[in-house]
């Protein structure tokens, strides 16, 4: 009976603990040649790819340039890059794959010795 009850916390201890990462790539049809291939190289994650103009409108608004990547955690937006002018995501996949295993969080660097 102790062994019955152990095993059942241990598993909802596990389940109330896990947390969902999703990776959200967004890019438009008329800029597909500026596709992020690295997105399918991410582990550990949902990855869900979307079309730009499919998009609600507050949705649009929020997003300057495509393609964009928005990683989720339990449906809460954690960290995200966009495109510069070039119309080209110029992220490392080491980085987007970092913040999605925990080891990272985006906008804590460290500023650089100036010895």
């Amino acid at each position: 009976m102790k062994n019955l009850i152990t095993l059942i916390l241990l598993l909802f201890t596990s389940i109330s603990f896990s947390q969902e990462m999703t990776v959200l790539y967004m890019n438009s049809s008329w800029n597909a040649r500026n596709h992020y291939a690295d997105v399918d190289k991410l582990k550990r994650a949902k990855i869900l790819k979307v079309n730009f103009e499919d998009q609600p409108v507050s949705i649009r608004q929020a997003i300057r340039s495509v393609p964009a990547i928005i990683v989720l955690k339990d449906g809460r937006p954690v960290a995200t890059w966009q495109a510069d002018l070039s119309m080209k995501l110029k992220v490392r996949y080491e980085d987007v794959q970092a913040v999605i295993d925990g080891d990272s969080v985006p906008g804590m660097r460290r500023r650089a010795s100036t010895n």
